[in-house]
């Protein structure tokens, strides 16, 4: 049984998988198992939005990359750092055609300002997963960034809606009063406001990843952890957020590396690894054990090499 006879069925297409985990714990490596499973019953994109830019190492790509490795599997490794400075000349130049005082601003004094605002790198993974959802691919496999980047990221899109919300509200009040006062003085006013139209395009945006990011039919979350105890702790606060922030629960939970039991017996880890394999299946989801390879994963043939290595325990 493979990584993806876990997640099935899969439906409403594109459906997104989106891969969790603490840095090192593998979350590259199970990306490219899963997207290469998928891709046999699909089209398949492998968007890495990882700074580590692991698959850039793993498939030989530079920088920011597309690469076609079959007709059926695409796979895209996003430059963080270029989509940020993309992203911010783009709401400087916003802010200065809605807000013209700015002008009398320098045009990198406002692209600093909003490159330090908290949420930029956030908002720059959503608008990656944004274009994936658009696209014409059955299933797209999102390797993430660490835990703690990935969660925020997955919490804005009900954050930014109640903060639209009132923004909104706010400004129709400041369009409706420039009506009422040009009607009274007699001069003719035009009611569009670009602002305005701005952050309706927005809640549009955000209504659509809220939507998707929170179902079951849409969205598959995979977690994993090596049998070590801050990555099965972060597994653990994983599937409480998905739980409460995004009400779903994880697909499939994966315990990657795990040592054969007469290694883990001589290193004196076998009771933690056997406590750590009890406690994935006790969340009565499906969970998939991978075998330490006993070597760093370094290409694609260590890859393969893993598929031999993954037992599937289906809940």
């Amino acid at each position: 049984m493979s990584l993806v006879d876990a997640l099935e069925p899969l439906s409403c297409c594109p459906h997104i998988v989106v891969v969790i985990g603490k840095g090192g714990v593998g979350k590259t490596t199970v990306s490219i198992l899963i997207a290469m499973e998928l891709s046999r019953i699909g089209k398949t994109l492998l968007l890495s939005l990882d700074p580590a830019k692991h698959l850039a190492r793993y498939l030989g790509l530079s920088g920011e990359d597309f690469k076609e490795v079959n007709n059926h599997l695409h796979v895209r490794q996003v430059s963080i750092e270029k989509e940020v400075r993309r992203l911010t000349s783009k709401y400087a130049e916003l802010l200065q055609e809605i807000l013209p005082s700015l002008a009398v601003l320098n045009l990198d004094n406002i692209v600093n300002a909003i490159k330090y605002t908290p949420g930029v790198e956030e908002e720059v993974l959503l608008s990656k997963i944004s274009e994936a959802l658009r696209s014409e691919y059955n299933y797209v496999v999102i390797d993430t960034p660490p835990t703690g980047v990935t969660l925020r990221t997955l919490a804005l899109p009900k954050l930014y809606l109640t903060w639209l919300s009132k923004l909104i509200e706010i400004r129709e009040r400041i369009v409706s009063l420039r009506y009422v006062i040009a009607r009274t003085l007699g001069k003719s006013v035009d009611v569009r406001d670009k602002a305005l139209l701005k952050l309706y395009d927005m809640r549009e945006e955000f209504k659509l990843l809220d939507s998707v990011l929170c179902s079951d039919a849409r969205a598959s979350y995979v977690l994993v952890a090596t049998p070590e105890p801050l990555p099965m702790y972060e597994l653990k606060e994983t599937y409480e957020f998905l739980k409460s922030n995004l009400g779903v629960k994880p697909r499939l939970l994966v315990l990657n590396k795990v040592l054969p039991d007469s290694i883990a017996f001589e290193l004196g880890q076998q009771e933690m690894q056997k406590d750590f394999l009890k406690e994935l299946g006790s969340f009565g989801i499906s969970y998939a054990v991978i075998e330490h390879l006993r070597k760093p994963t370094e290409n694609m043939s260590d890859i393969e090499a893993l598929k031999t290595k993954i037992k599937v325990f289906k809940q």
